[in-house]
């Protein structure tokens, strides 16, 4: 089945890389936006009035506590991105106070893979911890965190 083309009519469009703020109109066809501009016209396209509304770059977070694994009863991947993703996030950077802590590929790669499973709609980018086991006595290898795809490591320990 053929998607349907989507046209966003009189939204706010702010786009900071290409120095937009202006209102108007987004036409997206399979799933990219092919066209900005005023007073769009798109025959068969599904309209969304967006008056009032502001379409921008998804938002970045490189600060939050998804708490998965170990502490479900708080946050799950899933649950924590499904909230990110209503709020306009589209890539969240998770901390390592889990349980395990992300201190190995091992517990990167368990994130990474619950992520890819159970949160499609945004990215994941999982923060390696700087100490082994958070304590703070003896560095991880942060070599090898960064070949499992960690960009980022934390300070936070738990003394």
């Amino acid at each position: 089945m053929k998607e349907k083309n989507l046209l966003v009519k009189n939204a706010r469009i702010i786009d900071p890389a290409g120095g937009l703020d202006e209102s108007g109109d987004i036409l997206v066809a399979g799933g990219k936006i092919i066209k900005t501009g005023k007073d769009i016209a798109a025959a068969g396209a599904t309209v969304i009035e967006a008056s009032g509304l502001i379409a921008c770059p998804g938002f970045i977070d490189l600060h939050c506590h998804l708490r998965q694994p170990g502490y479900e009863d708080k946050e799950t991947i899933a649950s924590g991105a499904a909230a990110a993703a209503r709020g306009g996030f589209t890539t969240v950077c998770c901390m390592p106070n889990t349980s395990p802590p992300l201190d190995n590929a091992a517990t990167v790669g368990h994130v990474k893979d619950i992520a890819a499973r159970e949160a499609p709609l945004i990215t994941i980018l999982p923060a390696g911890c700087i100490t082994k086991g958070r304590a703070g006595r003896e560095l991880t290898d942060m070599a090898e965190l960064a070949a499992a795809g960690v960009r980022r490591i934390s300070l936070a320990t738990s003394l």
